[in-house]
């Protein structure tokens, strides 16, 4: 594959100024790079572990990824600014545009006060925005959850969301259908859970999206109190909606939440019914 498809960064080009999070693919850092402000993705080693033939497939896949999110342009997905090969032990890392306010799942616990219907509604439409571009570029997140979605809430009355995250989805697909990850599990569809590999589409983003539509509901995370894999697995858990939820909201979530993939709306369809929804209630998007 050409490597001018998308630029390396040295690793003395960047600087470290604090780590935000670690999860199972990797550590993020709030760092610089020429200047600007960026977010820095330590990708762990064990991503890449297995056979060395199985792990030349990897990094290959893991390239011709991250070329292809290099040409992703949209106000709702985060940029992709390019990789970094020569990391400590040889380790690989991807340099983003950084987000000021952090994760919607932060924004949730820390702001809920000021995040008001109208806004929720503003997060939801922009990843709907963010999840149907990238679909129609054939790209499948399989992580869509609170954490991954990037918010910038400077501008008091309108938030801005972007899909954030993206990239290793193969990775991710294998290491979510052999065994799951724990801090995944309530994002997670029911056709990557029972390992029904056959069925896996970009309708498990979909599902991923009804539990982020509950989170932007409710500011709580999903099944927090309950022991819930199980419920899970069999399928039988969704998490429960408040009676004061509109009835649109509740609708649009349960149907994305939907066992059958096929029940579930496209992003399409859900972005057009966030709109009428913003237009009702005369919400400027």
């Amino acid at each position: 594959m050409s490597m001018d498809a998308f630029r390396i960064i040295k690793n003395d080009d960047l600087e470290e100024l604090q780590e935000l999070g670690s999860g199972t693919f990797g550590t993020v850092y709030h760092g610089k790079w020429r200047g600007s402000d960026v977010a820095i993705k330590r990708i762990n080693d064990r991503c890449f572990a297995g056979k060395p033939s199985e792990q030349e497939k990897m990094r290959n896949d893991f390239w011709n990824e991250a070329s292809n999110l290099a040409d992703l342009h949209h106000p709702n997905v985060v940029a992709f600014y390019g990789v970094v090969l020569d990391g400590p032990g040889g380790s690989i890392a991807t340099v983003t545009e950084y987000m000021v306010n952090g994760s919607l799942r932060t924004a949730l616990l820390k702001n809920s006060k000021s995040l008001d219907r109208r806004k929720r509604l503003i997060i939801a439409m922009d990843t709907a925005f963010g999840m149907e571009y990238l679909h129609n570029k054939n790209i499948v997140h399989f992580d869509l959850k609170s954490d991954n979605l990037l918010v910038n809430l400077r501008d008091p009355q309108r938030p801005i969301c972007k899909v954030g995250d993206l990239g290793l989805s193969k990775v991710k697909c294998q290491t979510l259908i052999s065994g799951g990850v724990r801090g995944t599990l309530p994002w997670m569809a029911p056709e990557l859970l029972n390992g029904s590999s056959s069925l896996v589409s970009e309708k498990v983003d979909v599902f991923s999206f009804g539990i982020v539509l509950w989170e932007l509901l409710t500011g709580e995370e999903p099944y927090a109190d309950l022991h819930y894999g199980v419920g899970i697995v069999s399928n039988t858990l969704r998490p429960q909606v408040p009676d004061s939820c509109d009835p649109e909201w509740r609708s649009l979530m349960e149907q994305c939440w939907a066992t059958e993939p096929s029940e579930r709306p496209s992003f399409t369809q859900i972005a057009v019914r966030l709109r009428a929804m913003a237009a009702s209630q005369k919400v400027q998007s």
